[in-house]
């Protein structure tokens, strides 16, 4: 029980680019079944493909489906299950990403690689033999990781160079403190979410165990299950939980049943299964001694299942193992060889030889470029599958000349006046050397030193040459010098010009002079041909009625002769234009006084129109008064033409209909004219009302009551024509007039 080492084990298939494999598992409530699921991609709901299934209460679902015929790139498939009681799941959705392979052919998984957290520059990539699928059993290493929640990310390669989706998983590092052998102590098991009621075992403590036991099912509902187990060490630590599906089916035969016989395999080779047929009996245990010589090295699976004499198996047990490679020392082998050049064993090299050998011709380039020309001993040493080493056998190798220019420099000293810099040859079989530092002058020793005067990158270069084949080779580094610098730039500016010291401000156009200090504190003399353009001034005058958006984009609502705005660049020569305001507002007083039925406009020494609101502003003919009574309800306003302003007032609502009225509120009647539904707004809550309605003649048509009520609805189901209604609360009555349409 570890917490050093972190196992996982996963399954891939290697798929065409026109399938998509969907697994996932669906779990439904007590007494419900899973009868059918469907999907679709994207938001092709009407295309949805249903299928029917035989009810189970849950259901793992892993299908390969056609995406042939969806675009290129991103994707989105949605999935959702239907129960016995004909009630769906909520939809569940994956993104997935569709391209188009143009080659044909068999795919295959050629490698697969995997990384922690989000760690991916430190993925470990593993190559393996290329296959259509296969299924990944590691044990990683995580003793160097922090203690806490983790996550495993996997991902395999098609040898077509394309890339699975990432698949990842959750994992939990604990640390444990204390020293020790440490030993398990007990196991506990329950079945699907019933933790409550899971199963303590207690056992001898132990490194390791197998759990063998027979768990008795019958009283668990037909259909899919889950088995969880855990295992307890002595400090009180539990394992990861290992979980495990299968299927109870009920037999309805009656009798006792007996194994005749079982079948095994490994890893996911179910087709090479072998049987094994014993005499029929209650219960079994099976002691097998397998082949596993041509299986590769590493972690397998040995899969197991048992069949009863009613044709029925059981569930697959599976159990991990790890196969290594016993070798025999009779036999000695060749696994390494390590080789270093003359008395220089701190430069030795290790190489590793994949397959064992009796015997090596040892034929191999070696990179002799940085070596110096002449005769050279070679040394070799080999490694046996012992691990032990051979004596040190020897040879030698002439190295003929091939000059490589290389130099390293120093500055000595640097101020703003010279650099000087001395330079040493690392070159290799040099003979003869020639220095160009890039600024007219030239060297013939092999390590000079040389002062520069002119700041700026130089290209220095050193050539070499071998005297005797007359070979040369030529290296080249930009060496940055500081100092003083001179530098002649030409400025445009407006009205003045601050020169880059600050020292100096300039109004007219000329050429000046200043010096400041460069990025290396050395002096930077500056020519400056500079030409001085001047901005332009205006004023913007402007009558307006009630408010003006001026191009500052601010609205003015009263005279102004204060605000200006500058429009940069705005001037021909490209300085700025700046304009100045002078507004003047005209206002139109749009105010009306409503004295019951009659309107009144404010505004005095104006032109007045009279307007019907509920005809869309309609002018009304002659009614050019200040004061006006309408003949009818309605809502109206008035057109205002004053000061050289024109602007029309809000909207007022005027009853025309109302005969009478002693109530201590106002009485409304809406709508009026009526197609047949009115409200009477009392304008307050009265206690007791009574409403009666009557025709011209006088006949009664309808009376109305009501208590603690502020309105009262009324549907006039009568003939079009003019009706009264007389509205009472004791001593207080109001009589309308409604208009019947």
């Amino acid at each position: 029980m570890s917490n050093l080492n972190y196992f996982f084990s996963t399954k891939f298939k290697a798929l065409s680019v026109f399938s998509f494999l969907l697994t996932m598992s669906i779990i439904l409530p007590a007494q419900q079944n899973i009868v059918e699921y469907e999907y679709w991609f994207n938001d092709d709901f009407s295309n949805r493909t249903n299928t029917a299934i035989t009810p189970v209460s849950q259901y793992h679902l892993d299908t390969i489906i056609s995406v042939s015929t969806l675009p290129n790139g991103i994707n989105v498939i949605n999935f959702r299950a239907k129960d016995s009681q004909g009630k769906y799941s909520v939809i569940t959705s994956q993104i997935f990403y569709k391209k188009e392979l143009t080659n044909s052919g068999t795919n295959h998984i050629v490698s697969y690689e995997y990384w922690f957290d989000d760690d991916f520059q430190n993925r470990t990539l593993v190559n393996i033999t290329p296959t259509e699928q296969t299924t990944v059993l590691a044990q990683l290493d995580v003793s160097t990781m922090s203690n806490g929640m983790h996550l495993l990310n996997f991902r395999a390669k098609d040898e077509r160079g394309y890339y699975s989706s990432i698949a990842s998983q959750l994992f939990y590092k604990k640390e444990i403190t204390n020293s020790g052998t440490n030993h398990i102590v007990s196991y506990e098991y329950w079945f699907d979410d019933d933790f409550q009621n899971r199963t303590l075992v207690n056992i001898t403590p132990t490194e390791q165990t197998t759990v063998l036991a027979q768990l008795d099912v019958s009283t668990m509902s037909n259909g899919m299950h889950l088995l969880n187990f855990r295992a307890k060490d002595e400090r009180g630590y539990y394992s990861s939980i290992a979980s495990q599906l299968f299927y109870k089916k009920e037999i309805t035969n009656s009798g006792t049943n007996h194994i005749v016989s079982y079948e095994y395999w490994f890893d996911d080779d179910f087709q090479n299964r072998t049987l094994v047929n014993i005499t029929p009996t209650e219960q079994a245990t099976v002691l097998a001694q397998l082949d596993v010589s041509t299986m590769s090295n590493g972690m397998h699976l040995f899969n197991f299942r048992a069949k009863d004499e009613r044709g029925y198996y059981s569930s697959i047990v599976s159990q991990l193992f790890y196969k290594k490679q016993l070798y025999s020392y009779t036999d000695n082998k060749i696994i390494a060889y390590k080789y270093w050049l003359d008395d220089d064993y701190n430069n030795v090299t290790f190489v590793n030889i994949a397959t064992p050998v009796d015997n090596l011709h040892l034929i191999s380039l070696f990179d002799m470029t940085r070596i110096p020309k002449g005769i050279h001993t070679i040394n070799f040493q080999f490694k046996d599958d012992a691990n032990f080493w051979s004596v040190i056998s020897t040879d030698t190798i002439e190295k003929i000349s091939l000059p490589i220019a290389d130099y390293t420099y120093e500055v000595l000293s640097s101020n703003c006046d010279s650099t000087v810099i001395s330079f040493t040859d690392n070159s290799i079989d040099g003979d003869v050397y020639l220095w160009n530092f890039a600024d007219g002058t030239t060297d013939t020793l092999a390590n000079p030193t040389h002062t520069f005067y002119n700041s700026g990158l130089h290209a220095v270069s050193l050539t070499v040459k071998d005297t005797i084949t007359l070979a040369d080779s030529t290296k080249q580094m930009d060496i940055l010098i500081t100092g003083h610098t001179e530098n002649l730039f030409a400025v445009t500016s407006c009205d003045s010009y601050t020169s880059p010291s600050g020292n100096y401000t300039y109004t007219t156009s000329g050429v000046y002079y200043d010096t400041i200090p460069n990025h290396w504190g050395c002096d930077s003399l500056l020519t400056i041909d500079l030409t001085i353009n001047y901005s332009k001034t205006g004023t913007d005058v402007i009558t307006a009625c009630d408010s003006y958006t001026w191009i500052d984009g601010n609205t003015y609502t009263e005279s102004n002769n204060t605000a200006y705005y500058t429009i940069p660049g705005g001037a021909a020569n490209g300085c700025d234009s700046t304009v100045y305001l002078n507004l003047t507002i005209n206002t139109v007083d749009v105010t009306v006084t409503q004295n019951e039925e009659s309107l009144t406009a404010n505004a005095l020494d104006a032109t007045y129109q009279w307007l019907s609101c509920d005809e869309g502003n309609v002018p009304l003919s002659g009614e050019t008064g200040q004061t006006f009574t309408p003949a009818q309800n309605g809502n109206y306003a008035v057109l205002v033409t004053q000061n050289g302003c024109t602007d029309t007032s809000s909207c007022y609502y005027v009853i025309v209909n109302l005969v009478e009225n002693n109530f201590a509120t106002t009485i409304w009647v809406i709508p009026n004219p009526t197609s047949g539904n009115v409200v009477v707004d009392l304008g307050g809550v009265y206690p007791a009302i009574s409403v009666s309605i009557t025709d011209q003649s006088g006949r009664n048509i309808r009376n109305i009551r009501g208590e603690n009520v502020d309105r009262i609805e009324i549907y006039l189901n009568e003939p079009k024509g003019i009706y009264l209604l007389t509205i009472q609360d004791g001593k207080q009555r109001a009589t309308v007039r409604i208009v019947k349409y």
